[in-house]
Parts: structure tokens; sequence; C-alpha cells
């Protein structure tokens, strides 16, 4: 037995997680992934284990990421809801989830067979002697125990027995997915978000039963497969998860969920997983960065996305779950929808099986109206009658968004930091009260920002070119994830009254951002159009492309013809400051279209890109005909330069078949002696973006309007406007 253990210790010992892979390796990996998952003949098996209930670390979204796993396997890929076993909480035990894995998963996986292993949970690292480098990922179990000086065993499972419990599998068609964290960085809570590794110095041991059953696993049998691991995280960072209006769910699986929601036949893997890693970026900043980590990588040739994923319907926002009231209402499932649209979705209308060539007005697609929201569930009316050679509706039944939506007093939730003392949070709670739409609550609640002092945790996590350390104490405001906002600090020994004054000019600038960022819809607009971001210096090339992927009947877009313009890149693109920039715009639909390009910089100012002279190619005022292409700025200029302070910068091409006239209405107001200027900083950013949600609103009268909808909010018709979003790290 010894010499059993020692053996077993010593392949223990083994580092799996080598993040530096080469892009053929990952895009294999990625590939197996999606073409695995969407096999449409092998039997389709998962094991989903979510851990809330902890004795001394209690999470709220574990058992929530099970459920978005569940309904994107079943409704999206397929699987048969029999074949699929969920363990949460109390019976998440470490016995019980290696039981279940050797019975649900080893026991019935045929060659050819598609597995899926989810873990959502506290993490760890347990120690196989005093080196550091002998310690082990762990994931702990809902029977957690708290290791002794006398015995320093622990009840948790090994990650390296995950992956030999993957490697005996009789199918290569895995993938494990670990929503949870193995670094204790001393406190409970990022910000708004409470991060997922058990929260006490790593001093345990496996226990005598882990590492028995690690032994037998390692006596049976491997197959040799390579391993695709995706984690929530790197080694070193931490993961977390976040509450939304109604619903707490990891930062991992609610992106990468939706991501694959929103897939289709001419996706890669790469773009998928590229979209939900910049998208937990984009809210947790570099603290956690999403990886694909490799076992050991075949020599395979890399799969055709296009070919291997068999999906039988497009990309979707989500599924009807169930009919109710002899067929008036329907329960239906809306994983597919960021959070911001979710929140607004209320009276929202979606199509059920629409074809992609459908208008409003045919009769091919049933349309359901929301009335009511919990969490990702709503309860939808019916509209309009069913083709009855199509027959009725059914679980299953995948919608699509038609309308959208949007309150007109949508406003800006501010979280007062827990370090502030009690005074400071009654003066800043009566100063916030004073400035409309923008409402203080409690650190625990969800918020789009935080307002505290600029801490010296905070410090540490800020960029050094902040120089950060002229700003401790001082009030500021920050990010959800803890980052202080660029120019956001005030001076020491200010009033809380007086700083929360100072910053309303920039808390406009961000709600008129989250007013103008609720407008993207690139997965559900049916106007043909796309858009690149192409570097003009140092080098000519083009970075990011975005497309109205529901636009195209076959879902695919035509490449850009140049090499240069041909690139790939995984997560957030990174654009030194200094590099000059331009961005081109297709119009490949059927109809004259107008343009409107706004960009928020780090700090979150908002700039108007194309607002020029009429007689300027690419002005905001000047139609770009079916077939025609603009860029911004205009061709043969030199690019905009990426200046401003480090951090992360959006752009947001909005287009429509209609003018922006409120938009130039607005702009002009308060640019009288800028105009010719660009880009033109926006003095009163909140008018312009209420003005473009209005010309978006108008343009989509006609619409909706068919479908007999009364609404005093504003309603956006899918097929009338387009808004595509270019995020970068300003670096």
């Amino acid at each position: 037995m010894g010499l059993k253990r020692r053996e077993f210790l010593q392949q223990a010992g083994r580092v799996l997680a080598a993040i530096g892979i080469s892009e053929a390796g990952w895009l294999r990996l990625g590939s197996r992934y999606l073409e695995a998952l969407a096999q449409p003949t092998a039997r389709k098996l998962a094991l989903l284990v979510g851990v809330d209930q902890y004795p001394d670390s209690p999470l709220h979204g574990c058992v929530t990421d099970v459920e978005l796993q569940r309904e994107l396997l079943v409704y999206r890929f397929g699987f048969a809801p029999s074949d699929i076993l969920t363990l949460t909480d109390a019976g998440a035990t470490r016995d019980n989830i290696e039981t279940a894995f050797v019975t649900h998963l080893r026991e019935q996986a045929k060659p050819g067979d598609v597995v899926v292993f989810h873990f959502s949970g506290c993490g760890s690292r347990v120690s196989f002697g005093d080196s550091p480098a002998k310690m082990q990922n762990s994931l702990v179990p809902a029977d957690d125990v708290v290791p002794l000086l006398e015995n320093r065993s622990v009840n948790d499972i090994l990650e390296e027995t995950v992956l030999q419990l993957v490697r005996s599998l009789a199918t290569e068609n895995t993938i494990a997915i670990l929503d949870t964290s193995h670094t204790y960085p001393g406190f409970l809570k990022n910000g708004n978000f409470r991060i997922r590794s058990r929260p006490r110095p790593t001093i345990g041991q496996p226990s005598l039963a882990e590492l028995t059953f690690a032994e037998g696993l390692h006596a049976g049998k491997n197959n040799g497969s390579a391993i695709a691991l995706l984690s929530a995280a790197a080694n070193s960072q931490i993961a977390g998860e976040q509450e939304w209006n109604g619903f707490t769910a990891g930062l991992f699986t609610y992106a990468l969920t939706q991501s694959l929601w929103l897939a289709t036949p001419a996706s890669s893997f790469s773009v998928s997983f590229s979209r939900a890693a910049g998208t937990v970026e984009q809210i947790a900043g570099l603290s956690q960065q999403p990886q694909i980590r490799p076992d050991n990588l075949t020599t395979a040739p890399a799969l055709n996305f296009a070919t291997s994923l068999m999906l039988n319907s497009a990309a979707a926002d989500g599924a009807v779950t169930a009919v109710e009231d002899g067929g008036k209402t329907v329960q239906l499932w809306l994983g597919g929808l960021s959070a911001g649209v979710l929140d607004c979705c209320g009276g929202s209308v979606f199509a059920v099986d629409a074809k992609e060539g459908d208008s409003l007005g045919d009769s091919n697609a049933s349309r359901l109206l929301v009335r009511s929201r919990t969490g990702l569930s709503a309860k939808a009316q019916i509209l309009d009658k069913l083709d009855r050679t199509k027959g009725q509706l059914t679980a299953g039944d995948l919608v699509r968004e038609e309308i959208r939506v949007l309150p007109r007093n949508i406003g800006l939730t501010v979280a007062l930091d827990s370090g502030l003392e009690r005074i400071e949070r009654v003066d800043a709670t009566s100063a916030f009260a004073t400035v409309p739409q923008v409402s203080a609550v409690g650190s625990e609640q969800p918020a789009d920002f935080r307002f505290g002092r600029v801490s010296e945790t905070i410090v540490a996590q800020t960029p050094a070119a902040y120089e950060p350390a002229l700003y401790q104490g001082r009030y500021g405001l920050f990010s959800v994830s803890q980052m202080l906002i660029p120019d956001t600090q005030g001076d020491g020994g200010e009033a809380v009254k007086v700083a929360v004054q100072r910053l309303i000019p920039q808390l406009k600038a961000l709600q008129a951002g989250k007013l103008l960022r609720l407008t993207v819809n690139e997965t559900s607009s049916r106007l043909k159009v796309r858009a690149v971001l192409a570097t003009l210096a140092p080098q000519a090339r083009v970075m990011v492309q975005r497309e109205s992927v529901r636009a195209s009947g076959d879902y695919r877009l035509e490449p850009l013809s140049a090499p240069s313009e041909k690139s790939s890149n995984l997560g957030i693109l990174s654009l030194p400051i200094g590099s000059r920039i331009q961005y081109r715009l297709y119009n490949e639909s059927d109809r004259p279209v107008y343009a409107a390009v706004f960009s928020s910089d780090t700090a979150g100012r908002l700039l108007a890109m194309n607002y020029q002279a009429e007689s300027d190619a690419g002005a905001m005022s000047m139609a770009i005909a079916p077939g025609d292409n603009l860029s911004v700025p205009a061709a043969g200029a030199l690019g905009l330069a990426v200046s401003g302070a480090l951090g992360l910068a959006e752009t947001l091409i909005i287009v429509s078949e209609s003018q922006f006239d409120r938009t130039l209405a607005a702009i002009a107001a308060e640019m009288q002696q800028t105009r010719d200027t660009l880009p033109v900083m926006l003095l009163n950013p909140l008018n312009v973006a209420r003005a473009v949600l209005e010309d978006l609103h108008v343009a989509s009268i006609p619409g909706v309007q068919k479908l007999g909808i009364s609404t005093d909010d504003l309603a956006l018709d899918v097929n009338v406007w387009a808004t595509l979003s270019f995020v970068y790290r300003v670096v």
C-alpha cells in the first residue's frame, strides 16, 4: 500500500495547468468541445455539480450555474433530461460526486458518446508535504471538514482525480468545466463579487478515502486522450459570482452559457469562448481571466466548426420550458440574454421558430409578449395564433428577440462601500438622492458602480500609470470589481457631499454609456451589416470583426479579402497607447442605412466619432447605400490615436434604416463651437444617449404597430437597427 501511495503522490504532483499553449492547439480543443456538444447521434451524458451551502463560506450562485448549464444542454444541444444528473448542496458530497462520475458517466459512456462534467463551488489547495511545489488544486464538496492540528485531512476532491476520471472514460468527447478558484486572497468579497475559494489558509492534506479512490483510478484504464479543462480563472487568480436583479450566478458560467446560446454554425469555439472571457474581463477586470488548460495536445487536425457543429437551428435567446393556461401563456428560459437586457425585458416580444428571412408580419412564427420575469425565467402571453399545420407550442421551442422594450427612466445604481463610516454613508445617500436617476444602495446590493475611499487593496490592484499612492484615502468611483475609474478621485479632505457633486458629470456620462450599451444586438439584429476595427499604425491590419449574425440566411458573412485583414484574437483586444485605429462599416443589406459611432474612454466619457459637416463622407447624417461602406475616421485620414488612462474602452457602432435626427439635434445643441473637431467630447452625453434611443424607437414604430403593441416605453424592432460593440484594453 505504501509503495502504491508513493507512486500516486509522485503522479499527483504533476502540474496540469500549462497556460501558454499554441493557437492551433487552443482551436483544436475548442472545436472538439463544440463538436462533442452537438453530435447528432451519440448519447450525451452530463454530471452537473453545484454547492452553495458550505458550513463556513456559503455561496449563492452555484445551484443557478447548474440550472444554466442544464437548460443550455437540453434546449440548445439536445441532451435528454434523463441523461443529465445534477448534484446540489447537501447531495454534492465527495463520495456522491465521485460515485456519480463512475456510475453515471464512466459505466455508461461508450466510444463516440459525449460527456460534460461541471463543478461550481469553492476551490482550494491541498498539500502533499511542506513544499509549495507539492500543492495540488482541489474542489471542495458539501461535506467539507476543517482540519485539526492532530488530523490535517480535508475531504476535498483533487483536481487530478477529476482528470483521471475523465481519462478513464471510453470516449474522447469529454469536457470538464470548473467555475471555482483555488487562491484565497484573505477576504470573502471583492467589490460586488463573492469569491469562490475556501476562506482559510491552506493547511489540509487529502483524506485517506480520496487517496484510495485515486489509486484505484491509476490502476484502471486510461484512454490517453487529450483533456480540455475550462476553468473560470488562472491558478493564481480569483473566480467570483455576482448578484444581478433576481438571481446570482458565476461570472464565468453565465458568460459561457450565454455565448453558447448565441453560437451559430459559422462561429468558432474561439469566438464563443473569447466572448465569454471578454465578458468576464469587462466585469471583473484582470483579477479573473477564464482559461482553457490542456492536459496534453494531440496532433489531430483542427476541426471546422461550421461543418462539425450539427445545430438544427440558429442562435437563440432562450427556450419555451412550459405551456400553460390552455395554450395562452408560456414559461420561458432566457439564458441567452445579457443581464442588462434581461433586467428590462418586461414588455419585450420574442418569436418562436422564426425563419431567418421572416418579417414581423409573417405567420410562420408565433410571437410572445413577456409579462413578468423571475430571475432567468419569464412568463409570456401568446400574441398570435400558430400556423395550425405546424402544431402547438411545446417545451423546447427556441425563442428569439423581436422587439426590445426599454423603460424610459433607466437610472444608475451606486453601491456605498462597506468601508465607509456610518456618517459617511448617511451623507452619501443624501447627496446621491439629489442627483436625478442615480440611487445609492448598500454594499451588498447589485449596482452599476461603487463609491468609497481609495484603499490599500485598491492601490495594489491599480495600474502604476495612475500613481494611486497619491489618491489613497480620497473619495472616488469604482467598478463593481473595485477598480478605480480614472479621474474620479478627489482632493484629500473633501466632504462626502462635495465628492458626490464633483462626480455628477461622470455619473451622467456613465449613465449615458449604460443606455447606449443596452442597444447592443449583434446576435438578434436582422439588419445585415458588419464592421471591423483596424489598426493603421504601427501596423495595418484588421484586429476584430463584428456582424449581425442573424441577418444572413446561411449565417455566413463574406470575409474581408485582403490578407492583411485576417487576424484572430482570444479575449479582449489590447491596443498600446499611441496606436492609430479606424473603424470600417459595411452595409450588406438591401436598403440605405445611417450610422452613429460613439466611443467611451477608460474614464467613461462619451465621444461622438462621426459628427461631421453634412458634406463629409461617413457623417452621421449621410446615408450608406447598399453594398457601400464608410470609414471612421474617414478613409485616407491618419486614424484615431489611442490615448488616455489605462483600462477598458468601448466603441459602439449604431446602425439604423432611419436618420438620427434627434441625435444630431442633441449634439448640435451643445457643440456650437467645436463641431468640426473630431472626435467630439459630449458635454451632455445623457441627452444624446436618450436621443439615440428615441431615434431607434421612432424607426421601429411600423413594426411595433404591426403586432398591435401599445407601450409608453421605448420599443425597438430588431429588423431596423443593429448595434455592434468593440471593446479593447488600452495598455
